[in-house]
C-alpha cells in the first residue's frame, strides 16, 4: 500500500513537471509566432478595452455587436490552448507564465502559518483572465448585496439586475456539475437533519446547501472569452501580449489613447469615444496611478505628477477562509490523485465531457447567517471531497504558501484522508490597500488587504468552525468514518484545543484567501469622497475613461464574484452604449439648453 502511494505520487510529480514544461514552451512559442504580427501602431478605434478578462470580454462582444463601432482588446498575457479547458488544470495554472503571481505584503495580523506571512494571490495572465484559473462556480448573490451597491442610485431597479444575470447566463452556459462523488449526499442528509433548507437552485445565496452551478460547456470550462472568440467580426481586434502602461490625456483630462509594450517595443492606440480599464482589481488600479489618477501625496511621493486626486487603490476587499483538513475520514470518496491520473478520465474526458478531470473541486455550497437573525448570509461552506494532504505535500500547499514549518508540524502528522469544508467570510470588516511600489509598470504593486485587522472577521469565522463541527457529529458523517481533526496547529499550544482563544490563535495562523479580490476603484455618488467611478462607470474629473471590472464593486456579494462581474460588465456595456450615442447625435441650441448634462457635438 505504501509502496502503490509512493508510485501514484511521483507518476503525479512527472505529470505536474511535464504539464510546467509544456505551459513554458507554449508560452515562448506564443511570443516567437507574434513577432510576425506585430499590432499596428497610432491606429484609431472607438473604443479601447483594456484586459481580456471576464469582463473586458463581455464588454467587447457587446459593444462590437452592432458591426460598426471598431473595438480593440489589449491584453497583457497570451491566448489560451484548449488544454486549458480542462477544468481540473486550473491549479497547474498557478505560479505559471499564465499567472501574474501577485502576493500581499507581510500581513500583521494573519497568515502567520504562511512563508513569510504572506498571501499567495494568483491571477490570471492570459485571454480569459482570472475566469481560466478559478472553480468556475456560478453564483449571482443576495439581493441586499445589490440594493446596497446602487442605495443611491436614482433608477435602480433589482429586476434590471436580475435581467442582466440571465444574459449573461444565456451566453456562458451555465450548468449543473458533470461530475460529483457520494459526498454531496452524504451532506445534505446530515444538513436536513439539522433542519438546514436543501435547495436544488440557489443563484441568488439564499440561506441552505445546494449543488452550485459552474460555468461549463460539455464537461470544459467555459469563460467569457471563449464566447468572444466564436464571433469572427471584422470590427473587432483583439491583441495579445500588450502591456498598458499608461492613458493617453487632452488638456482638458479626456481620455484619446493609450501606450503599451508589446514584445519590448513602444506602441500608441487611439480611442474615439472610450478607453476602458478592465484589468482587474490590481491592474485596473496600477494603471489609473501610472496615468497619474490616484491619492495626490503618494502618486507625488513616487514622481508621478497628478492628474485628478481620487482614492485609487483603498477599499480593498476579500473573501477569506480557513479550515484546511479539519475534517478527516477512514473512507475514500473515490476521487483523487490516482482517479485523476488515470487513463480511463482521460478517455471519459475527450470521448463524453465527464468523469474525474471535469470537476470544479467544490460539491456542495452553503449559505448561512450565523447569528440567525437576518436572511443574508455572513458564511459560505465551500465542500470538497479531497484535502490540501492528498499529494503529500508536494505541490498544493505550495500554492498557498504553506511554511514548512506548520506543514511537517501539522499537515504530515494528519493520519487519514481529508475532505474540506471551507467556512468563507462573506461580508469582512476589515479594509486594505494597492499601493505602487514605483512608478515602473513592470514592479509589482503593493498588496495588503489587512486582513483580520477588525476582530469581528474573526468572530464569525469561529462560528462558521462550530457549524463545521456540528455539521460533521451528525450520524450521516460519523457512519462514514468522519472525525474532527484535533491536532494542534503550530504556534497555538499555549491555548487550549477547541477553545475560542484556540480558534482565533488557528485562524490568524492559518489565513487563507478565496481568490475574491474587489473594491479598488469603488463605483458610487459622484459627490461621495471615497468613491472612484460613478454608476456610469467613468472615472470621475475625466471624459471618456471608464473601469469595468471587480474593481469597481462597492463591497463584497455573497458568494463567488465571477458572476455580479459579467452582470455589472453587461450593465456597463449599455451605459456606454447609451452615453456615446446620446453624445454624437446633432442638437441644436434649445437641445442643448434643455439637456445641458449631455455632451453634444
Amino acid at each position: 500500500m505504501i509502496f502503490g502511494r509512493t508510485f501514484i505520487i511521483f507518476i503525479y510529480f512527472l505529470f505536474v513537471l511535464f504539464f510546467g514544461l509544456i505551459l513554458r514552451f507554449s508560452h515562448i512559442f506564443s511570443d516567437f509566432c507574434e513577432t510576425f504580427h506585430p499590432p499596428d501602431n497610432k491606429q484609431t478605434y472607438d473604443y479601447i478595452i483594456v484586459g481580456g478578462g471576464s469582463a473586458g470580454s463581455i464588454l467587447a462582444n457587446k459593444l462590437s455587436r452592432n458591426g460598426i463601432d471598431k473595438v480593440l482588446v489589449l491584453e497583457a498575457g497570451k491566448n489560451t490552448i484548449d488544454l486549458l479547458s480542462i477544468p481540473s488544470i486550473s491549479l497547474l495554472l498557478q505560479n505559471s507564465p499564465y499567472d501574474w503571481k501577485y502576493a500581499t505584503v507581510p500581513q500583521k495580523n494573519s497568515c502567520l502559518g504562511l512563508n513569510q506571512n504572506v498571501s499567495l494571490w494568483p491571477m490570471g495572465k492570459l485571454l480569459g483572465g482570472t475566469s481560466m484559473l478559478n472553480n468556475m462556480l456560478y453564483v449571482r448573490g443576495h439581493k441586499e448585496d445589490f440594493n446596497e451597491w446602487f442605495k443611491d442610485k436614482e433608477d435602480y431597479y433589482y429586476s434590471d439586475v436580475i435581467n442582466y444575470f440571465k444574459q449573461i447566463e444565456d451566453l456562458l452556459d451555465v450548468s449543473d456539475l458533470a461530475f460529483s462523488t457520494e459526498l454531496s449526499d452524504i451532506v445534505f442528509n446530515a444538513a436536513e437533519n439539522l433542519g438546514y433548507s436543501i435547495l436544488h437552485c440557489n443563484y441568488d445565496s439564499k440561506l441552505g446547501f445546494n449543488k452550485p452551478k459552474a460555468t461549463l460547456n460539455k464537461g470544459k470550462r467555459w469563460t467569457s472569452a471563449d464566447s468572444l472568440k466564436q464571433l469572427h467580426r471584422n470590427n473587432l481586434v483583439i491583441r495579445t501580449s500588450c502591456l498598458v502602461e499608461k492613458i493617453l490625456f487632452r488638456s482638458n483630462f479626456e481620455a484619446y489613447g493609450v501606450k503599451f509594450k508589446f514584445l519590448n517595443k513602444n506602441y500608441e492606440a487611439f480611442a474615439q469615444k472610450a478607453v476602458i480599464l478592465s484589468a482587474g482589481v490590481i491592474g485596473s488600479p496600477k494603471i489609473l496611478m501610472l496615468s497619474g489618477i490616484g491619492e495626490k501625496t503618494h502618486l507625488e511621493k513616487l514622481g508621478i505628477e497628478p492628474i485628478v486626486d481620487l482614492p485609487v487603490g483603498n477599499n480593498l476587499q476579500d473573501h477569506l477562509t480557513t479550515g484546511l483538513d479539519l475534517v478527516l475520514l477512514d473512507h475514500s470518496l473515490n476521487i483523487g490523485i490516482e482517479q485523476m491520473l488515470s487513463p480511463f478520465a482521460l478517455l471519459e474526458y475527450f470521448l463524453k465531457g465527464s468523469g474525474p478531470l471535469t470537476t470544479t473541486g467544490c460539491e456542495v455550497m452553503a449559505f448561512l447567517n450565523t447569528t440567525k437573525t437576518h436572511t443574508k448570509p455572513d458564511i459560505q461552506f465551500m465542500i470538497m471531497p479531497l484535502g490540501i494532504k492528498e499529494d503529500n505535500g508536494y505541490y498544493l500547499r505550495t500554492l498557498m504558501g504553506i511554511s514548512d514549518n506548520v506543514w511537517s508540524n501539522y499537515f504530515a502528522k494528519i493520519p487519514h484522508k481529508s475532505l474540506t469544508i471551507l467556512p468563507v467570510l462573506l461580508h469582512p470588516k476589515s479594509r486594505g490597500t494597492v499601493r505602487l511600489a514605483s512608478k515602473n509598470p513592470l514592479d509589482q504593486p503593493l498588496i495588503d488587504p489587512q486582513y483580520l485587522s477588525d476582530p469581528r472577521d474573526v468572530a464569525v469565522l469561529i462560528e462558521g468552525i462550530e457549524l463545521i463541527k456540528k455539521l460533521i457529529s451528525t450520524k450521516e458523517f460519523k457512519s462514514f468514518g468522519a472525525e474532527f481533526n484535533q491536532v494542534i496547529f503550530p504556534g497555538c499550544s499555549n491555548y487550549i484545543f477547541d477553545t475560542k482563544d484556540y480558534w482565533e490563535c488557528y485562524i490568524r495562523h492559518l489565513t487563507i484567501t478565496a481568490y475574491h479580490p474587489i473594491g479598488t476603484c469603488r463605483m458610487g455618488k459622484t459627490e461621495d469622497p471615497t468613491t472612484v467611478v460613478d454608476f456610469n462607470f467613468q472615472v470621475k474629473g475625466t471624459n471618456k475613461l471608464y473601469v469595468v471590472d471587480g474593481s469597481v464593486i462597492p463591497s463584497l456579494t455573497s458568494g463567488n464574484i465571477n458572476g455580479p462581474i459579467l452582470m455589472l460588465a453587461g450593465m456597463a456595456a449599455d451605459a456606454l452604449s447609451k452615453i456615446n450615442y446620446l453624445s454624437t447625435k446633432t442638437c441644436d441650441f434649445m437641445d442643448v439648453f434643455l439637456r445641458e448634462n449631455i455632451c453634444c457635438v
